[in-house]
């Protein structure tokens, strides 16, 4: 009886100890930082703790002095601004602003090595930083993403012993996005990203407006811009914190040490960590996915699971003068309905087309549709059967 009753406590001991490991594991962010408060050498890792924003020391120097200080005429100093916690294999992914490499630091020996040198092809790195990767997240997919500052490379990489890294392409607008479009220069860039599990990244920019990108439609939605920071404060690193069961988006600086900011998702609201030796942070990363909540709804029930026709062409996509062309092949005489859908599943325009040989050329105009950005052409026959379904964008 002795002995069981040791074991049992024993057992709930274990217990115990691996739920407090794991509450501490779940609040430990990671930081790329000068070895100084105020410095802007992005050069150094150190964790940070979620939930008060405290910082520890210096974990790992990222760049060597070689790499730190490239004559590339672009700055005087090269740095990281993209890291993301690959929490599976025990990893912090890195990449710097002006060289094309994908490197991590393994955390159980504090090493880094060079997991691609030639990571998104991307060179050479533009004056005004448009190709250049500041944001960057493993996502609940188990991939890694890292986005441009122009939106338009959105770069998926592999972890794990393989390392292959896609460019899948740029984002495109949502109609809703109007001005704020995810390739604006002046609002859009830079920031940081972290991902949800319906298969969406978000987007806090340096300017604190928040965009949501599906992943699988490469859309981004402007959801808002940030409200209750410091008139200074400008957003550079990003984390997702659990405090019960509400999630929040926790916000780091790199011209604003006073202190982290929490953010509601919903609201769009920040308020201030209580942080006691804050930091200039170029970035920030954990591996907490944000959890909707939501029913998951699968991208591709937008598109009625068809992606094309052999027989059907689309042209020009992107539209670029309000009409586009539809080119039919070998298909059956009779009556069609052309819908433009939104992202929503929203029909904008619905046109009823005839089709009267095997071969039929239609053109369909678009005027008096303001809206820019991404929709979904679909091509209904007789009983609402689907004929064809795709993307079509209109710039």
């Amino acid at each position: 009886m002795k002995t069981n009753l040791h074991f049992k406590l024993f057992l709930i001991g274990t217990f115990f100890i691996s739920l407090v490991a794991k509450s501490q594991s779940d609040n430990t962010g990671y930081a790329v930082t000068d070895s100084i408060t105020t410095g802007i050498k992005w050069n150094f890792l150190r964790t940070v703790d979620i939930k008060t924003g405290n910082y520890s020391d210096t974990l790992v120097r990222l760049l060597s002095i070689n790499e730190l200080l490239p004559n590339n005429g672009i700055t005087p100093w090269n740095g990281v601004a993209a890291i993301a916690h690959d929490k599976k294999n025990k990893r912090i992914y890195f990449t710097s602003l002006l060289l094309d490499k994908l490197s991590y630091v393994d955390l159980r020996s504090m090493t880094v090595h060079v997991a691609l040198n030639n990571f998104t092809g991307l060179l050479p790195k533009q004056m005004d930083q448009s190709n250049i990767i500041t944001r960057m997240v493993i996502a609940d997919d188990g991939y890694g993403y890292a986005l441009t500052n122009d939106g338009n490379h959105l770069v998926q990489f592999t972890t794990g012993n393989t390392h292959i890294a896609t460019d899948l392409g740029s984002i495109a607008d949502a109609p809703v996005n109007k001005e704020n479009s995810i390739h604006n220069t002046c609002g859009s860039w830079g920031g940081d990203m972290i991902s949800d599990d319906e298969g969406n990244l978000y987007l806090v920019t340096f300017r604190n407006f928040v965009f949501k990108i599906n992943i699988e439609l490469k859309v981004a939605t402007y959801l808002g811009a940030i409200t209750g920071l410091p008139d200074n404060f400008s957003t550079s690193g990003l984390a997702v914190n659990k405090q019960g069961n509400d999630y929040y988006f926790i916000l780091a600086s790199s011209v604003n040490a006073s202190s982290a900011f929490k953010l509601n998702p919903a609201s769009l609201v920040a308020t201030p960590v209580n942080q006691n030796n804050g930091k200039f942070t170029a970035d920030l990363s954990n591996s907490t996915i944000f959890k909707t909540g939501k029913q998951q709804v699968n991208p591709k029930m937008i598109v009625n699971t068809i992606s094309g026709n052999d027989n059907i062409q689309i042209y020009p996509n992107p539209v670029v003068s309000n009409e586009f062309k539809i080119q039919f092949a070998n298909t059956k005489a009779g009556n069609y309905t052309v819908e433009l859908v939104d992202v929503n599943g929203k029909i904008i325009t619905a046109k009823s087309i005839n089709i009267t040989g095997k071969n039929n050329l239609v053109q369909i105009s678009l005027k008096g549709i303001v809206a820019k950005g991404f929709f979904v052409l679909r091509i209904v026959g007789k009983n609402n059967n689907t004929l064809y379904s795709d993307k079509l964008i209109l710039q």
